[in-house]
């Protein structure tokens, strides 16, 4: 029974850490989101994107210093009020869409944060030289600690459209 038992355990321990694998990722593309509560993580395992339970979007470097949030604890927008009841809705979604990444609630789809992929490529490539397809289509937390929209899709290689500047932190 005690060699039963040992061996259950072991598989099941195998298990898990396979599993654990194979969420352990550091990117995000079309068609996949984030929840509240999960994390991206760098291929070192240094940084973690953490979508937290209160809404907020954390970028961390060994899970205590925070480089960088969305700004999105606590909010929430009115929905209605039915028999003297308040409804509101709050962010629970990170997503690719429309080439931008944003943070949505999952019931009208508010936008509580959006990527300016405009504004991040006007600073990063200058006036005048901002590439005409803005659309990211890859998140990815790098292992410099960077957090970077890729636009993947165009025929050279791929360039951000959108950073948290944290790179090196």
């Amino acid at each position: 029974m005690k060699k039963f038992t040992l061996i259950l355990s072991a598989a099941l321990m195998l298990q898990f850490s396979i599993v654990s694998a194979a969420f352990a990722k550091n990117t995000l593309v079309n068609g996949e989101t984030l929840r509240k509560g999960q994390t991206l993580q760098s291929n070192n395992g240094v940084y973690s994107l953490q979508f937290k339970t209160d809404g907020n979007l954390v970028l961390y470097k060994n899970n205590t210093t925070m480089l960088w949030q969305s700004g999105t604890a606590g909010a929430r927008k009115y929905l209605t009020t039915f028999q003297g009841f308040q409804f509101y809705t709050y962010p629970e979604i990170l997503e690719l869409y429309n080439g931008s990444i944003q943070i949505i609630d999952d019931v009208t789809y508010y936008a509580f944060w959006k990527s300016d992929n405009k504004a991040f490529s006007t600073m990063w490539y200058g006036q005048g030289n901002v590439p005409t397809n803005l659309y990211g289509d890859r998140l990815v937390v790098q292992d410099d600690g960077n957090l970077v929209l890729y636009n993947t899709s165009a025929s050279s290689s791929p360039y951000p459209v959108w950073a948290s500047h944290t790179g090196g932190q």
